[in-house]
């Protein structure tokens, strides 16, 4: 590979026209089919355009599922802008529908470096780069330093963390070593997109991602945060945090954030230091982060709410105490009842996941599981199917013990396999009322109702009832 760096060079980076999702590695998460969850920003995208524009890169981002372009809006764009590198993410459940535009841009992609990223290229990157030719080289890991030395031309075989082809060959390099903490990430390149289009569903102001840690030491049955991001809980400098916060409000007027990371509260002390730093800047602020239900305390759930979180996200997954213990969640019903009631104490919403579906799940434990939903009544929640993904110990544990063939039709919605007791399509229904039948609850609607506190959120919170009223 060899160019002349002194010219402008070009990158283009592309979530292609497949369905609707947040395109995370972690979770792959589908959008067009709910109500509550809005599209998030490119992070992926975003961190690597910064990365190309301090080498002096030209850099462009084209989101075609968002934006319901096709193929042909591609190859037109394609022609027009003539990019150096082209940058696409590949989402585990769409992998066939992302790269198949590939194949039929072959011939406009002759003078172009073709990188591919996706959590999938970590487990299976040899069968996928021979099955898709045009892919040149794909990257494995924390992907931003190989992707810097991409674009520097480095010599594809001197880079760690990526598989590539050259001379009809399939080459992986090394894996690189996870980094001690993410003080190297760069700030997200919010000049990239526009900032406007992703917003709170709640309050329709323009919310962004600010990355803060990453790892998990408990490698979830489904969960690709341990298999991706290691055991270790490795975090971001709480100053680097502020400073990222500082140039939203600033250069963005930006106020709204979602803390990423695997699990938020797996350091208090880490998270206290962040809210006392916020509170004391007297930035006023509004903030998501996850959590686990045996992570929390009051006095840390008090900080968090003053220096301005509004809503945490938790995990339940099951309502079937020997569901989770199968899954290996290690927290108990119990914990998880404490830690509602300790969230709702300190004022801060509450957006709880299951999934239903799994291996262990019958008629019996989904019952349970939409029980105890409705008994902790949190202000959001989804039900999702359970979707093995390449990498997962779910993924493995189907291949061995034969639940089906994996497919991913409608992922998170339509099961990727069958239950022991439960076929896909029981599944599938139960998934479809639960979905439904949580938010037309009276005891909900009585909820919701007191915490409306403007107009905006009224709207909102009516135009969101009203599509799950018409939803099969």
């Amino acid at each position: 590979m060899h160019k002349n760096l002194e010219e402008k060079q070009k990158i283009f980076f592309i979530y292609p026209p497949s369905p609707i999702m947040n395109r995370e590695d972690r979770c792959q998460q589908p959008t067009g089919d709910t109500v509550i969850i809005p599209p998030l920003p490119p992070v992926d995208m975003m961190s690597l355009s910064q990365i190309a524009k301090k080498r002096g890169y030209e850099t462009k981002f084209k989101d075609y599922s968002l934006k319901d372009e096709n193929i042909y809006d591609f190859l037109r764009d394609l022609r027009v802008y003539k990019p150096d590198f082209l940058v696409i993410n590949v989402a585990s459940t769409t992998i066939e529908k992302d790269l198949s535009i590939l194949t039929q841009a072959k011939d406009l992609l002759e003078d172009t470096v073709v990188i591919a990223k996706g959590a999938i290229f970590n487990f299976s990157p040899y069968s996928i780069l021979q099955q898709y030719p045009e892919i040149d080289v794909a990257l494995r890991g924390e992907i931003e330093e190989a992707f810097d030395e991409i674009i520097q031309y480095k010599d594809f075989k001197e880079i760690k963390g990526i598989t590539y082809q050259i001379n009809n060959k399939i080459v992986s390099t090394t894996e690189r070593p996870l980094k001690a903490n993410l003080n190297h990430l760069p700030f997200l390149d919010r000049d990239l997109i526009d900032n406007n289009f992703y917003i709170r569903p709640d309050t329709k102001k323009p919310q962004t991602i600010i990355r803060v840690s990453k790892g998990c030491p408990n490698h979830c049955f489904f969960c690709l945060a341990t298999p991706l991001n290691g055991y270790n809980v490795r975090y971001r400098d709480c100053d680097l945090v502020m400073d990222e916060i500082k140039e939203c409000i600033e250069k963005y007027n930006i106020r709204d954030f979602i803390f990423w990371s695997d699990i938020f509260n797996a350091d208090n002390a880490w998270v206290n230091r962040l809210c006392r730093l916020i509170i004391e800047s007297g930035l006023k602020i509004n903030f998501s982060a996850n959590t686990r239900a045996d992570t929390l305390n009051e006095q840390t759930l008090k900080l968090m709410k003053k220096a301005g979180c509004s809503l945490i996200s938790m995990g339940v997954e099951s309502g079937s105490q020997e569901v989770l213990d199968k899954i290996g969640k290690k927290i108990t019903l119990e914990q998880i009842k404490k830690a509602t009631l300790m969230i709702n104490k300190a004022g801060i919403q509450l957006y709880a996941y299951y999934v239903i579906g799994l291996p262990w799940d019958t008629k019996e434990t989904l019952e349970a599981t939409f029980k105890f939903a409705k008994e902790l009544n949190s202000q959001f929640a989804s039900f999702y199917t359970a979707t093995a993904l390449m990498g997962t110990r779910f993924y493995d544990y189907v291949q061995k013990h034969r639940l089906g063939d994996i497919s991913y039709e409608k992922p998170y919605v339509f099961p990727s396999v069958k239950s022991y007791a439960l076929s896909s399509n029981e599944i599938y229904e139960y998934n479809k009322k639960f979905n439904k039948e949580y938010y037309l609850r009276p005891k909900y609607f009585l909820k919701m109702v007191k915490e409306i506190n403007s107009l905006t959120k009224f709207k909102s919170y009516y135009d969101a009832f009203i599509k799950l009223a018409k939803k099969n």
